[in-house]
């Protein structure tokens, strides 16, 4: 699915609610905001397949991406997901010059976002040690999600990480109630959808939550701390 990509509005409007661009000069902040596209993505949409160095320099208004990772055998593994306000800058530190890998990336709400150029970004990074120090805190910040996630797969049983996900998930959107289907949630935990079934089956079961069509509600959260290791 393609962006629909608009005229209405315009990066200068916008980029002093990313406080990463505050220490700009003004020549870099007007080729920043010249380089930079607004586009709209409907719910479902394919934002961005391939190397992770041509995904620009995305700031997000509204709505949410989620970034992942593909197995050879098709499984999806969520990275991370970007939000209001959030500026995702892997693509453009420098740092990251040599290394090299596909990323996934899908709206899972409809999102409104400005993207920069890669090139830019990073021109303008290596001429401002400012900004290029605010930025590598950030990038180094979401590394250290990326491999907490990825140490979490790998030694963590996938029940601990289903119980701490839904807790996640419920402290996120200050409720009880998750607006998540099975096949979404395995996405996120990196594992299969029967897996993730077959366990909330089981958490169904001992009271822990209640399941219907694309919701999950939380009934037991003392338990469900329990069963995360909280």
């Amino acid at each position: 699915m393609k962006a629909h990509i608009v005229e209405d509005r315009h990066f200068r409007d916008y980029i002093d609610q990313f406080d990463l661009w505050n220490g700009l000069t003004a020549a870099q902040r007007d080729k920043l905001i010249s380089d930079t596209r607004f586009v709209r993505y409907k719910k479902g949409a394919s934002v961005h397949r391939g190397a992770l160095e041509r995904a620009g320099t995305l700031h997000i208004i509204s709505g949410t991406l989620r970034v992942y990772i593909l197995s050879e055998e098709g499984r999806e593994f969520t990275l991370y997901f970007l939000r209001d306000g959030d500026v995702a800058l892997l693509a453009s530190t420098s740092f990251l010059g040599t290394i090299s890998y596909d990323i996934a990336i899908d709206a899972t709400k409809n999102t409104e976002l400005f993207v920069s150029d890669t090139e830019t970004v990073r021109e303008i990074l290596c001429a401002n040690v400012e900004v290029r120090a605010h930025a590598y805190e950030r990038a180094v910040v979401r590394l250290s999600e990326m491999l907490w996630k990825f140490r979490q797969m790998l030694f963590t049983s996938a029940e601990r990480r289903l119980a701490k996900f839904l807790l996640t998930e419920s402290a996120r959107t200050a409720g009880d109630e998750i607006r998540l289907t099975h096949e979404e949630t395995a996405q996120y935990l990196g594992t299969a959808r029967e897996v993730v079934s077959r366990l909330m089956r089981d958490f169904s079961q001992e009271g822990l939550v209640q399941t219907s069509r694309g919701c999950i509600h939380i009934l037991n959260r003392a338990a469900l701390k329990e069963r995360a290791g909280a």
